[in-house]
């Protein structure tokens, strides 16, 4: 029985929508197959029943999970062997090496255009406006980022460095001794995202209950990202096999680190943005409070809870947005999924279905 493990590859963040496409798959894949077409035509359908097919055949499957629809999928890579993506907006995505490794493959080609071009004005104005309603949501976000940075200024502030540095190698090399040598390079993913049904996680796929953790935890600002970059140093230097999992408000932040190979993590458990620790075992082999590297955690505390508040509230209004545009969203669709010729394009996905498996047994 093959395993199921849950990511997203694109977020809503303080930058705008931010992904990481081209790690989503392992560079080595056989084929990876761009899907495009409106909404509402089965994309995320036609991805999850070759999906299934393949798991009743034993084989491990990466679930990517779409940021604004929740149930929607934006990806699926079936072993180290292939990748279904949608390649439409805002992941545009085109062929890197046509033929040899990607393909498009266009389901528009099963819609009746004329039916759809009757609600033509429609379907303009509710794209405009689902649009809008992504750029407020951003704009929010970006707000939040800079209550983000104030935060971090006052945390900054009060850190005893000397003991941070100090901890940050110790910890660093405790961790990066579990790490396997690999020839492939770190993949950055996200564990979570922040969605019109609020900020959700998948971790829970990633972190087996055999896994050593290494918890961290502290404020924004405490140097917690210090130890992260360090380590994400180290893993490339030494070319150890490593899953980057960030932050999904701040997309450079990392939230914790895999070594897959040898059952570990290092994860921060802080809940500044996502309650990790509320899907994880009660167990750390190793946790470290940077916190507790404060000098005078007292100073500029009614600043850093006013700057907090204006964070999650620009959080939270960036997810209402979302609402709105995911509710719009939904209304587009049912100018496009009744007039598709699904029993076609069923016919299409089964044969493809066959192909890819009958590639492997070849």
């Amino acid at each position: 029985m093959g395993k199921k493990r849950h990511y997203y590859s694109g977020g809503n963040t303080c930058l705008g929508f931010y992904h990481f496409y081209p790690t989503m798959a392992s560079e080595n894949v056989e084929r990876k197959i761009i899907l495009k077409g409106g909404p509402g035509v089965g994309k995320s359908n036609f991805m999850r029943e070759i999906g299934e097919s393949f798991a009743a055949l034993g084989y491990d499957l990466a679930y990517h999970w779409c940021s604004s629809d929740p149930d929607s999928l934006d990806g699926l890579v079936i072993g180290d062997l292939f990748c279904l993506l949608d390649g439409t907006s805002p992941h545009v995505i085109d062929p890197q090496y046509p033929g040899a490794v990607d393909e498009i493959v266009n389901l528009g080609c099963y819609w009746n255009r004329g039916k759809i071009r009757e609600n033509r004005q429609a379907v303009i104005s509710l794209t405009n406006t689902i649009s809008s309603y992504f750029k407020l949501a951003y704009l929010r976000l970006q707000e939040s980022s800079i209550a983000w940075q104030e935060m971090q200024f006052y945390t900054n502030a009060s850190m005893h460095w000397p003991s941070v540095n100090k901890n940050i190698l110790a910890l660093g090399q405790d961790f990066l001794a579990t790490g396997k040598f690999s020839d492939v390079k770190p993949r950055h993913l996200f564990a979570a995202a922040i969605t019109p049904g609020g900020i959700i996680t998948k971790h829970d796929s990633l972190i087996d209950a055999d896994y050593s953790i290494y918890a961290v935890s502290g404020r924004p600002g405490c140097g917690l990202q210090m130890l992260f970059s360090y380590l994400l140093q180290q893993i490339e230097l030494n070319s150890l096999e490593a899953e980057i999992l960030h932050n999904p408000f701040i997309p450079q932040d990392i939230d914790f680190i895999l070594f897959p190979q040898a059952k570990s993590v290092l994860i921060d458990i802080s809940a500044n943005v996502v309650d990790y620790a509320a899907l994880l075992p009660g167990r750390f082999k190793r946790r470290l409070d940077f916190d507790l590297l404060l000098q005078n955690s007292a100073a500029h505390t009614e600043d850093f809870q006013r700057a907090k508040e204006r964070c999650s509230a620009g959080i939270e209004a960036a997810i209402h947005f979302l609402s709105q545009a995911k509710t719009l969203h939904d209304e587009l669709e049912a100018f496009y999924t009744p007039h598709m010729d699904f029993a076609a394009m069923n016919a299409f996905r089964n044969a493809l279905c066959e192909e890819l498996a009958g590639s492997v047994t070849d």
